[in-house]
């Protein structure tokens, strides 16, 4: 969830790449659990359905709204007004105090000078740096950005709360200075929120198999708390050019029978099956937590820009215990997931309290059949339990009583982590017929450390060196890349 800015902050920004130590890598893959049965997104399952399997959602996106033109001609629309919005998890933690203090000009000399002087890590440098969107350039001057962005052959999107923007592989801008906002991007997506109305979370993912683009994020009316309705936001390219080549919109409400209710914390993957969405489910008036809402959209009429469904479960607390924030498993390289193979979805607990050691990760199947949607399951159970608990070794979230945890140089004040959950992307692999999912966290060891998680056979919980890190992304490319 986003938040506006304080001047003071906004005018001292220094741009550092901080690493970390607080990263849990982890490789799982449910080893006695992975057998699927076989049959495309569109077929039968060969599994019997329980009795107590409850029915899925299946829900038709509004949409699509064809997007013909060059995103550089688009009228420019603001960013929705900003607010202070209270940072939703699943036990409530104390609220994080907006920085009034700015660090002082010596302070930062400082930093920049130890950054300098201190010994070069053992690794090659990067080929290309560039700057990405700057608050000014959003128009939102929101604390956090919420930033997220991939790559294609040929272009960087980012996103940030209010805006994408394009680069070419030399960092050059495709799409004006500024960017695109979301306002202007779904604006055509007349009679939702999405049409001025959107209000961050937003994510970017490339479909390499196809060569398309996914862009989205969430969209309400006025304010939080408040009752919505709240809405998803997609958009899916046309071709593999994201400023000329033309979109599909769609959106789609984040939970029809409980209109209250606002899904926080997007998260997609691609699958051959289908795109993948999961949301933290929160009741927009109270801001209490009803669960978590998995999404399965219908890639294949999307990719054509024709009518799509999705197919959605909801899982309450009941089915989660301390767990939120599922992220479904994507990939990039080696093989693809066999046909028939159901999606993955990971999480670890996130505690009432800080300090607790956990040795769990929680993995579900989600097996979605487009043709008989009835067909369709997810986890175990009318409550949707995990369909495996991985044991690893102990770990502790990174939160206390404050998730203010990471230090800086050349000053006292600690920057702000996500803790109390497995950060995105979780990366499938499927090398020689050995499947493995690749995760990574930010948690407590020798305060902190970021850990990387591996699951498959050999499920395992991977410490970095002593250095400190935080909010880490996991690639696999033939080698392990965690950033």
């Amino acid at each position: 969830m986003k938040k506006k800015q304080h001047n003071s902050v906004r005018a001292s920004a220094l741009q550092i790449t901080l690493a970390l130590g607080l990263i849990s890598l982890s490789a799982i893959l449910f080893a006695s659990s992975l057998t699927s049965s076989p049959g495309g997104a569109n077929a039968s399952s060969t599994t019997a359905i329980q009795p107590d399997t409850p029915m899925p959602d299946v829900v038709q996106l509004i949409g699509p709204v064809i997007l013909n033109t060059d995103l550089r001609d688009l009228p420019y629309i603001a960013p929705s007004h900003e607010f202070e919005e209270k940072r939703l998890t699943r036990y409530p933690h104390p609220e994080i105090p907006t920085p009034t203090k700015p660090t002082s000009a010596y302070q930062r000399f400082e930093s920049l000078m130890k950054q300098i002087l201190s010994p070069m890590p053992q690794m090659p440098g990067p080929l290309l740096t560039f700057d990405g969107m700057n608050s000014s350039q959003s128009g939102c001057l929101c604390l956090p950005p919420d930033t997220d962005g991939d790559v294609g052959p040929n272009h960087y999107v980012q996103s940030v709360n209010s805006s994408i923007k394009i680069f070419d592989k030399n960092g050059n801008p495709l799409n004006g200075p500024n960017g695109t906002t979301y306002n202007s991007f779904f604006v055509t997506l007349v009679g939702t929120p999405c049409s001025g109305f959107n209000d961050g979370d937003g994510f970017v993912f490339y479909d390499h198999v196809a060569d398309r683009w996914v862009v989205s994020d969430f969209a309400f009316p006025g304010t939080l708390p408040g009752a919505g309705p709240f809405y998803q936001c997609i958009g899916v390219s046309q071709t593999g050019d994201p400023v000329s080549g033309g979109w599909f919109l769609y959106a789609v409400q984040h939970d029809p029978a409980n209109p209250t209710w606002i899904g926080d914390y997007p998260k997609f993957a691609f699958w051959r099956d289908a795109y993948y969405l999961t949301v933290n489910l929160f009741d927009g008036v109270t801001l209490g937590f009803q669960g978590v809402r998995a999404f399965a959209l219908d890639r294949a009429s999307m990719l054509v820009g024709g009518p799509a469904n999705t197919i959605a479960f909801n899982i309450t607390p009941a089915g989660l215990g301390d767990s939120y924030s599922l992220v479904p498993a994507g990939f990039r390289t080696g093989n693809p997931p066999s046909v028939g193979r159901d999606e993955f979805l990971l999480s670890v607990d996130s505690p009432a309290t800080g300090g607790v050691t956990l040795t769990q990760v929680h993995g579900w199947k989600f097996h979605v059949d487009f043709g008989t949607p009835a067909n369709s399951t997810l986890g175990i159970g009318i409550n949707h339990s995990p369909n495996a608990n991985i044991t690893v070794a102990g770990f502790v979230d990174a939160f206390t009583t404050t998730t203010l945890l990471v230090p800086q140089n050349g000053t006292t004040a600690k920057l702000d982590t996500l803790g109390d959950k497995i950060m995105t992307p979780i990366v499938y692999q499927n090398r020689a017929a050995v499947e493995s999912l690749w995760s990574s966290q930010t948690v407590l060891l020798n305060y902190p450390k970021s850990p990387w998680i591996k699951t498959g056979t050999r499920p395992s919980v991977i410490l970095p060196p002593a250095r400190r890190r935080n909010l880490p992304s996991a690639m696999l490319a033939g080698w392990l890349r965690i950033h």
